[in-house]
């Protein structure tokens, strides 16, 4: 899927939105630096990958697997990276592993191989409530967003060819 130059390159133009030259500056490197990781020359050292990671704030996880799509998700914010439970994020658990406590709160633990969601996966599962509807609704809810993100990274491949001054932000 998305290799390491796109996604630093998505970061930057969608995100971020800026020059490869603002980026070094920030980074203090040089900006054919930039442009040599973009572009898959060279691939960056580890204390430049921190940094990016840092700046960009995504995981070295995120940027290294290349299976992965060019949006990161919320569990793949660097800011997040210690949270056990991703803000924003859904567990399915059975209704046994949910005890209720005396302040009127409820805890669940997570068991292993839980299924996570996110909230559009869970109103497509409210809205279909359980069973064969449910996980046809899921896998093609999936699929959608599959396509998404095969559309956005051709976008982005072709963009990333151009010229800088055709580009849409302009390096």
């Amino acid at each position: 899927m998305a290799s390491l130059g796109l996604k630093l390159f998505y970061l930057r133009t969608r995100e971020k939105k800026l020059s490869q030259r603002e980026v070094a500056e920030r980074l203090g490197v040089r900006q054919g630096t930039i442009s040599h990781i973009e572009q898959e020359v060279t691939a960056p050292h580890w204390s430049l990958l921190v940094d990016l990671c840092r700046f960009y704030d995504v995981t070295p996880t995120f940027l290294a697997d290349e299976q992965r799509g060019v949006v990161p998700l919320p569990t793949e914010r660097w800011g997040l990276r210690n949270a056990l439970v991703t803000v924003g994020m859904w567990v399915e658990v059975s209704r046994d592993a949910v005890a209720d406590t005396e302040d009127d709160r409820r805890l669940c633990a997570i068991e292993p191989g839980g299924a996570f969601y996110d909230a559009e996966a869970v109103d497509v599962r409210r809205r279909y409530r359980r069973g064969a509807a449910s996980q046809a609704a899921l896998a093609k809810l999936r699929s959608e967003q599959d396509k998404q993100d095969k559309l956005l990274e051709a976008a982005l491949r072709r963009e990333q060819k151009e010229h800088p001054r055709r580009r849409r932000g302009g390096d």
